[in-house]
């Protein structure tokens, strides 16, 4: 996906975007979705739609991937913590992306929003290798890791209607149930577009 640089200058000054230009790309990659699938930034998002934009990638449950019911089990077990989802490239050029069919509602749509974006900002995949002394080690770039949630959370939970509703006094649970997210992706949301010292001053107050 290339960014309309046109249409991300068109929104300065109009408050848009944080005070916090560390933030600002996340928050452009969020906002071109929303504009990609014309959706209002105080709606919710539904991240079924935004794969609709990768007609090549499929999304399936753990637990409709042909395993054996011990393993399916075991990742919605003792395992179930360590892994939320994995983009899986195809032979064909498309992808696989497969979720913890374990987890709630609200962490597989942050769990789904992160693997859409590495798709769609064109991310290289990790590499997983498995050793013989039942190991294994993984690629990892935070870089990117960080670019892909932190864009998905700006999707889900735009900067704009955010802060209107931190100044009228919304509590966390009710902008969590807004834009069904978790209170920990508001949270989240809060602190990186400087918004968090309202939300605590709340919390003091047992508002939140």
């Amino acid at each position: 996906m290339q960014p309309n640089l046109a249409l991300r200058r068109a929104r300065s000054g109009k408050g848009l975007l944080p005070p916090n230009p560390m933030q600002w790309d996340n928050e452009h990659n969020g906002l071109d979705l929303r504009h990609a699938l014309k959706i209002e930034l105080e709606a919710l998002l539904p991240h079924e739609r935004a794969f609709s934009l990768l007609p090549d990638v499929s999304v399936v449950p753990h637990g409709e991937i042909p395993l054996a019911q011990v393993y399916v089990d075991h990742l919605r077990g003792v395992a179930s913590a360590r892994w939320s989802g994995i983009g899986i490239p195809l032979p064909d050029g498309g992808a696989l992306v497969v979720f913890n069919d374990s987890h709630t509602f609200t962490r597989i749509r942050a769990t789904l929003m992160e693997e859409f974006f590495h798709l769609w900002l064109g991310h290289p995949a990790t590499r997983v290798r498995v050793y013989l002394q039942n190991d294994s080690h993984r690629t990892h770039d935070p870089r990117i890791e960080s670019e892909a949630f932190g864009s998905g959370a700006a999707a889900l939970v735009p900067y704009c209607p955010l802060r209107r509703m931190v100044e009228e006094g919304i509590s966390v649970g009710g902008i969590a149930r807004t834009f069904a997210v978790s209170r920990e992706l508001v949270l989240f949301r809060a602190k990186v577009t400087k918004l968090y010292g309202r939300l605590r001053t709340r919390a003091d107050r047992g508002h939140c």
